[in-house]
């Protein structure tokens, strides 16, 4: 049994239709993992009872008996993240305050991993609200890295990379403001997908605001799965066939800018940036032409833009900050967040949004360049699960609970496409990746060079 967990997505899915193996069978197969690992990593919640899961997967069995098979997902295990809805499942943001309500119906991406076969069995777990890029909440605890339990598994997909690096789940989905996939899917050693914004659709109500700070996203343990993933989930299914995967395995011709650490402006743990280097030196050895990309941009600028619109974005959670019963009950990031978004003016809000315009003419400055743009995916390893998030870098001191994760917001505020994929390490507590970024909308572009850089850069 132990043997179909290691299958990858896609492979369950041909095994599945094949009649080779029951959905039952996988059912168990994943089950037992889960039984075996998730009370110490910590990484699902919210667990269905096995009997209830073995029912959904005998349900799934005789419609393919009766020749009914809902899609490529049809049979196979997954777990949504704590930050969507899932008919029947408790939406709690890993915070008290919400852990009481189970939802009434399915956020837009979860109804199509159903309508694709997919049985979901539990929820991923997050930092309460999604914010912090570190998986620990008051209400469920820790969650661990797949790889090293005493390593972080990053946030705020945390729940979701652990899950799939330690083969409790073969895939998952995930959403990304601030490197919430990319820096769990770094931590962890798997594939986390941003896809561009708008590109898989969301719930009315996750950005009443309209900034468009957060994507729907995948993560899987290959690009393969991880595009799959994406074609189930997208707004634009048909597009797979009009770009067709390329019949060679060369990237000759292709452009990469390489921002590496921005000369020297965003602080990197030691040896990061020379082991993300020396993996994208494999990708010339396949045609590909790789320059340094000076950022003219001032990336003191491009902070204050970000932190003013994600406060900003935070502040519909005001009316929970506003009754002190609720308050003591906040994390002291989400409280922080949404008293420094009271505190900013409406000058601020329009200077912010000139200032991601400016950004925006810039990229799309550089994609007249370059064809991909690449950083290193995070700017630290893996650290300590207990000791939490770094408060400096290499002696550089950071100014808030999230600055370690500025590499990420390059790609955000553009609402790029951007993949983060793993590079060849002697240990997990050494794991990162290389950061993928092309236009917004050329996302099966991206996803088509990255099947062919993946197994470069684990070389």
């Amino acid at each position: 049994m132990t043997a179909l967990t290691r299958l990858t997505a896609l492979e369950l899915s041909e095994a599945i239709h094949r009649r080779s193996v029951s959905c039952v069978e996988v059912m168990d197969a994943f089950l037992e993992r889960i039984n075996e690992l998730n009370p110490d990593l910590n990484a699902l919640v919210g667990l269905m009872t096995p009997e209830a899961c073995s029912a959904m997967a005998r349900e799934a069995d005789k419609q393919l008996a009766r020749g009914n098979r809902s899609g490529w997902l049809h049979g196979i295990p997954i777990a949504i993240k704590d930050l969507f809805n899932a008919k029947g499942f408790v939406t709690a943001f890993g915070s008290p305050l919400l852990s009481s309500v189970a939802a009434q119906q399915d956020d837009p991406h979860v109804a199509r991993l159903r309508a694709a076969g997919a049985l979901i069995i539990a929820k991923t777990n997050v930092p309460e609200a999604g914010l912090g890029g570190h998986t620990d909440n008051a209400l469920y605890g820790l969650t661990r890295n797949g790889l090293d339990r005493n390593l972080s598994a990053g946030g705020s997909s945390g729940g979701a990379a652990t899950a799939v690096a330690s083969r409790m789940l073969p895939l998952a989905d995930g959403s990304d403001m601030m490197g919430s996939l990319r820096t769990p899917a770094a931590f962890q050693g798997i594939v986390g997908y941003r896809a561009s914004i708008g590109a898989i659709p969301a719930a009315r109500d996750a950005d009443s605001q309209g900034l468009g700070l957060t994507s729907i996203g995948a993560m899987a343990r290959n690009v393969s799965d991880v595009s799959a993933l994406f074609t189930t989930l997208s707004n634009d299914r048909g597009a797979e066939a009009q770009n067709p995967p390329p019949d060679t395995e060369r990237l000759d011709g292709l452009n990469i800018g390489w921002l590496g650490d921005a000369d020297s402006r965003w602080p990197m743990a030691d040896g990061l940036l020379s082991q993300c280097q020396r993996a994208l030196e494999n990708l010339q050895g396949l045609g590909a032409h790789i320059d340094f990309c000076p950022l003219s941009f001032s990336l003191a600028d491009l902070w204050v833009c970000w932190l003013t619109l994600r406060q900003h974005s935070l502040l519909p959670d005001r009316a929970l900050y506003d009754d002190p019963r609720s308050r003591s009950l906040m994390s002291d990031s989400w409280r922080w967040e949404i008293e420094q978004g009271i505190q900013r003016k409406g000058s601020d809000l329009s200077t912010a949004e000139t200032l991601r315009r400016d950004w925006l003419v810039t990229v799309e400055t550089l994609f007249q360049q370059y064809d991909v743009l690449a950083a290193p995916a995070a700017q630290v390893f893996p650290f300590h699960a207990e000791a939490g998030p770094p408060a400096a870098i290499e002696g550089t001191a950071l100014d808030t609970y999230h600055q370690w994760l500025a590499i990420s917001v390059p790609a955000s505020l553009a609402g790029l496409p951007v993949i983060s994929l793993p590079i060849a390490t002697a240990s997990a507590t050494k794991m990162t990746g290389i950061q993928l970024m092309m236009p917004r909308g050329r996302d099966y572009d991206l996803l088509s060079i990255a099947t062919k850089v993946e197994p470069a850069l684990l070389a």
